[in-house]
This record gives C-alpha cells, structure tokens and sequence, in this order.
C-alpha cells in the first residue's frame, strides 16, 4: 500500500521553506494531501481507514500533529491505525523532535518509510461532558498556557521563535518578572492509579505528558509508578520557583521537591476541576464547564 503525506501548508516553517513532502510525492508514489482548511480531515481519515494505508506522514507543527492523529483516533473503529512519521514544520515542534524526525532532510524521510525505527507512544485523550475527544502529547493547565500565550502574543511577534520563545518564556515566568505571564489558578485534581491523591486549591500550573522528554532538554517528572501518564503538579506558592526549575532542567531528581511545593506522579487517570487556561500541544482548549478527565490511549506506532 502507498504511503500518504499530510501537509500543512499554513504550518510556519512550511510556509516559510516550502514543504518538503510536496517535492517527494511524485518521486515515492505516496498520495499527497495538502490540507489548508481541517475540517477536510474527517472524510480524509475516513477514506486512508477504509483503505487500511500502512504509513502516513505528517508535516507541520505540533497543532497539525494534534488535528490529524485526533481525527485518526477518533474515527478508528475496527480498523488498525497506520504507522505515522512526524516531520517539523512548524514553530515549535515539541512532539517531532521527540518521536518523529529531529531534522527535514530527504533521505530521512526515505529511510523512514523503508527501514526506519517503530517506536510506540501513548497519547494524552481529554474527555469532557458534551465535548469532542482531544487527543495529544503534553496537556498543561496555569503556568504553561500563561506562558503560551506570552510567547505567541510577545516574542512570536517580534520574530522570536522556536525553541528561543519557549526559553524566553519560561524565564519570564518562573523569574517573576511580570505577575500577568505567571500566578495561581484554583483547581482540584484527582488522580487515579498506583498512587491515589488529591489536589484542592491554588496551583500553579499542572504538566501532562505520555512523551519521554520535553523540548530544551527538559524531563520535570520523576514519578515512578507503572502508569502511563506522566505528572508534574505545583502548588501556587512553590518555594525557590528559579532554583526548583534549574535544579529539574540538569536532571536532579533525586531531591525531595515536595516540600518546596512540587509533586510528581506517574497515573492511570486524572480528573481536573477547573476553570482556568488549558492547552494541549499548544492550542488552547474551551471547556466551559470546568470538569474533563485525562487518560491514554493505547500505544500508537511511530516511525523514524
């Protein structure tokens, strides 16, 4: 079966450089589709199920990433999902450079849709009352939202971006330089699994995650229950927030972070109450009626 190739051609460095998957579509045989308007996806996804096409390949950013594979998971009913290669084609690219392909070079896309390496992921699946399924690769509430939002509306403007708006604004917040980029939301959490426990009150932000590592090099989880969910919780007033982080970021995790007001833990299930800012992969989330739960999906097959 022909491999297919998913576009965006609105993700950043795809219209900045061009797409790299349109130049080899006609050299591989694969079917090319270039998507510009996502409500297409349902009856695009609808039809490479049906045909059971073994390979797809995606090119944009970590919100295109988010779009195709949520619609892949849900419309899959019987029929098995195909391997996906993730290339980096947009401003951020946390989740190609953790489990697609690092770098946009021709002869890594072929050897990736010949001989490459299966790796299988989890992902992050969000359900709510009255709401559509999301599924991604790193959910966060409070801070990261915050901070999302100062990136997008303060250095992407600037032409800031990358892994450079991600540093930018991870120093602005956990240095308090400004109140408006950083400060506690109210929220209660449940969490379900080796470890049961609950959260109730000011927090500073919550990291969710199925990935092995984040961008930057940054791992903040040392939880380690058998779980597939991976947890980070601050409470709203965490103590020594500058050396608590750096400390995280050079990996030393063997210190007891929960007496400075950071918790982490490894779930089956996660029940938030919240009314705060949400994002998953980047994009803000809406859920008016504050109550959603997290879990993960089954493994799904990536190739590089």
């Amino acid at each position: 079966m022909r491999a297919q190739f998913i576009v965006n051609p609105l993700s950043e460095r795809v219209a900045r450089k061009g797409s790299v998957l349109r130049a080899l579509a006609s050299e591989t045989g694969a079917d090319l589709h270039v998507i510009e308007d996502f409500s297409a996806l349902p009856t695009l996804v609808d039809t490479t199920l049906q045909n059971q096409t073994s390979h797809v390949v995606i090119e944009g950013g970590d919100g295109t990433v988010q779009g195709v594979l949520t619609a892949f998971l849900s419309q899959q009913k019987q029929e098995p999902l195909p391997d996906f290669t993730l290339l980096p084609g947009g401003m951020t690219n946390q989740v190609a450079k953790n489990i697609g392909l690092k770098t946009i070079k021709k002869a890594h896309v072929l050897r990736a849709l010949t001989k490459g390496t299966r790796q299988h992921v989890p992902l992050v699946h969000l359900t709510s009352p009255d709401h559509p399924n999301y599924y991604g690769f790193l959910f966060s509430s409070g801070a990261v939202p915050m901070i999302t939002d100062y990136t997008k509306s303060k250095l992407h403007r600037r032409g800031i971006g990358g892994s450079k708006a991600v540093l930018g604004g991870i120093l602005r917040g956990v240095t308090g330089q400004d109140s408006f980029v950083l400060h506690p939301t109210s929220l209660e959490l449940e969490i379900a699994g080796p470890t049961a426990r609950t959260f109730s009150g000011p927090h500073l932000g919550t990291l969710v995650t199925t990935l092995p590592g984040l961008i930057l090099g940054l791992d903040p989880f040392w939880g380690d229950e058998a779980a597939p969910l991976r947890l980070l919780y601050a409470q709203g007033g965490v103590r020594h927030l500058p050396r608590q982080a750096l400390g995280l970021w050079m990996g030393r995790k063997h210190i007891d972070r929960e007496l400075y007001g950071l918790f982490s833990h490894n779930a089956e299930a996660l029940t938030y109450y919240y009314e705060g800012p949400i994002v998953m992969d980047g994009e803000p989330l809406h859920i008016p009626e504050g109550r959603f739960t997290i879990r993960a999906t089954a493994p799904v097959s990536f190739v590089k």
